[in-house]
């Protein structure tokens, strides 16, 4: 029964993350169209910026509902708890973009043109929050129908509130009032759904327990290194168009270089991981239970299942990436760059997609201070080659620091995943015959594409 209710919600977060992902994806290459490839390069600058508010105000707390809930100490007084964290750290956030816009946008992005954009953005942070705290308590009961409408709703609002909004306003302002609204719309959904759930389902309302110093224990390394991750992050994406100036490339030349690999190249490289997604977080909960029970077998059991599954896929995407990297460019942006792009950047998908999973297991097993080291050792890592290396090289310089960033992070979360569960490499099924798998697939698509194509 339980594998069966595991199998269940992980069909429902997968088909859902897809189908978000496929929007997602239409909907950049919409706003490509409006903007250009130096809008999307402003575009992620000004998101990578808000991304850090998000950070703060949702990735620990929301954590910490599940790994509590899942652990058995899913009181009311917990998750109101961690609402109240969740929302005084996202007040804080609001109030840092609000009067630091100007700042953040004439010194970080080098565009004062950002400032507004940032300001419209803010007042979404709120909202996240809450419905972050909330998603966690609905993932840690293995209920993911109410996250995934909430993930729908979002989504469908922020997109037709920013077509509408098109006719009225600038695209930029569009984009910023049509995410905030979509938020606002999500909130409302998830507060209603949760207070009827509570009600109709006997949501326990056992003595009030200390957990503070639980929530603490279990957030604050997730929040510390996802935060410090984000910080670093976005130097980093700040630096990478002044390096690009620097090596010879124009202002407009820069940030479309930048926009094409993050605004393009990224969405599609990660799009098909939306099948492992559901994976890693239904992980958090049952390594978190398996854990707390000291069932070691369970843990090994889960584990190893989940590296061959991961690994299997991600070979077969990195073949299908390969060969078809030109159409997959041409066909959603009309961009052969992004396809040249896509295609160099194919081979690093099996560790980034194992990286995301093995992440999730480390955090179930209350392992969430090594996943803070290496996230912040790595991203001081990248910070610093970037701002070396891109001024001389460029974009192939960009590139490189892409590979050996992920190398470097998923070598170290791995090996913390084989010594905390004694799990042995298994070389052959693990790697070896999804590698050849993925070998021979790419040979047979290659022949097919020249006897379909070259009349051959």
């Amino acid at each position: 029964m339980k594998n069966r209710v595991f199998f269940y919600n992980a069909v429902i977060l997968t088909v859902s993350s897809v189908i978000i992902r496929l929007f997602n994806i239409w909907f950049r290459t919409l706003i490509s169209g409006l903007i250009g490839a130096s809008g999307m390069g402003l575009y992620q600058l000004i998101f990578s910026i808000f991304a850090l508010g998000i950070i703060l105000c949702t990735s620990g707390i929301g954590f910490a509902v599940t790994r509590l809930v899942a652990e058995g100490h899913g009181t009311r007084h917990a998750v109101r708890l961690c609402l109240g964290c969740a929302l005084s750290l996202s007040l804080a956030a609001s109030a840092v973009l609000f009067f630091g816009a100007d700042f953040i946008a004439a010194k970080w992005i080098n565009s004062p043109s950002a400032a507004y954009p940032i300001r419209l953005l803010m007042p979404g942070l709120p909202f996240i929050s809450v419905c972050a705290c909330l998603r966690g308590y609905f993932i840690a009961i293995r209920n993911t129908v109410v996250p995934v409408c909430g993930d729908f709703l979002e989504q469908s609002a922020t997109i037709g509130a920013t077509l509408i909004l098109l006719k009225l306003v600038s695209p930029m302002e569009a984009l910023m009032l049509g995410s905030t609204l979509g938020e606002v719309i999500s909130f409302l959904y998830m507060v209603l759904l949760y207070r009827i759930f509570i009600r109709r389902k006997n949501f326990p309302k056992r003595k009030a327990e200390p957990v503070f110093g639980r929530i603490i224990h279990i957030a604050a390394p997730v929040l510390g290194g996802t935060f410090l991750r984000g910080l670093f992050g976005s130097v980093e994406n700040i630096l990478i168009p002044r390096g690009l100036r620097k090596n010879g490339s124009d202002a407009q030349s820069s940030l479309a270089q930048y926009g094409v690999m993050q605004g393009m190249v990224m969405p599609i490289l990660l799009f098909p991981s939306a099948f492992l997604s559901s994976l890693a977080v239904l992980l958090v909960p049952e390594m978190a239970e398996a854990n707390a029970a000291g069932n070691q077998k369970t843990i090994q059991r889960a584990a190893a299942r989940s590296i061959r599954f991961t690994l299997a896929f991600s070979f077969f995407v990195t073949t299908l990436l390969i060969v078809f990297a030109d159409d997959l460019g041409m066909a959603f942006y009309h961009n052969t760059q992004a396809g040249t792009l896509l295609r160099v950047m194919a081979p690093i998908v099996p560790l980034m997609y194992l990286d995301s999973v093995v992440d999730g297991m480390l955090k179930g097993l209350d392992q969430q201070f090594y996943s803070m080291t290496y996230n912040f050792t790595d991203s001081i890592m990248r910070v610093l080659l970037v701002a070396t290396t891109i001024p001389a090289a460029g974009m192939k310089a960009y590139i490189a620091i892409l590979f050996l960033s992920e190398i470097f992070n998923a070598s170290l979360s791995i090996n913390r995943l084989l010594k905390v569960t004694s799990l042995e490499v298994d070389i052959t099924g693990w790697i070896l015959t999804p590698a050849v798998a993925a070998a021979l697939l790419y040979y047979v698509l290659i022949l097919a594409r020249r006897i379909l194509f070259s009349g051959v």
